[in-house]
């Protein structure tokens, strides 16, 4: 195979259904280049993880695929796997150091790609595996935290896996904005109890 035929062959089999997925593989184990990206910067590795190929991905990784590169619009392929809810995935490419503050060009991270979709899988394995690394509170392009986009799509559970991890409440997104202005009624009723709760017990 030439580079361009790996490189074409890696991205038409990147979203393959599993009886294909061999074809993957056969690629790799003859050498192909396991990073070529195609016009808009997408790696076969973004790819794998945006469908969710656990197998591909994991292969993808064995033979160096570098899990930090990034497309055109800044996405990671730890970016894809939280956007689209790929747990296995995610944490394959945690174990080999992806940045799990890895940020796109609107100033997003993993956390907030999960917190916005209500992956709370996801999001369990950032807080529970990586807090020491996470930034909870990071802001994007608007200010907005995890728990701004959490709260604005009404994620109860997930904003509730951020208030208990200890995220803060009082961030002003651009609009000057903070999440419980943000939240439904209900939702920052929840939240002030669970802010009530951690405050009573860091007093304690």
């Amino acid at each position: 195979f030439s580079k361009k035929d790996s490189r074409d062959a890696f991205h038409c089999t990147g979203s393959c259904q599993a009886s294909e997925r061999t074809l993957s593989i056969f690629l790799l184990q003859q050498g192909s280049p396991v990073d070529c990206a195609d016009e808009a910067q997408w790696t076969a590795l973004m790819i794998a993880s945006s469908v969710g190929h656990a197998d591909i991905v994991s292969s993808l990784l064995e033979r160096g695929a570098q899990v930090n590169a990034v497309n055109q619009t800044g996405h990671t392929s730890l970016h894809y796997a939280a956007s689209k809810g790929h747990l296995e995935v995610a944490r394959l490419l945690l174990e080999q150091h992806a940045d799990v503050n890895a940020r796109d060009h609107m100033g997003s991270t993993p956390l907030h790609r999960a917190a916005s979709l209500g992956h709370d899988h996801v999001v369990r394995l950032f807080l529970e595996g990586y807090r020491n690394k996470l930034d909870l509170d990071a802001r994007d392009a608007v200010g907005n935290t995890p728990l701004h986009l959490a709260c604005e799509e009404e994620r109860s559970q997930t904003a509730r896996l951020l208030v208990q991890a200890g995220c803060r409440t009082d961030i002003p997104n651009k609009e000057e904005k903070t999440a419980l202005q943000v939240a439904a009624p209900s939702l920052r009723r929840m939240i002030e109890v669970l802010v009530a709760e951690r405050e009573s017990r860091r007093l304690s």
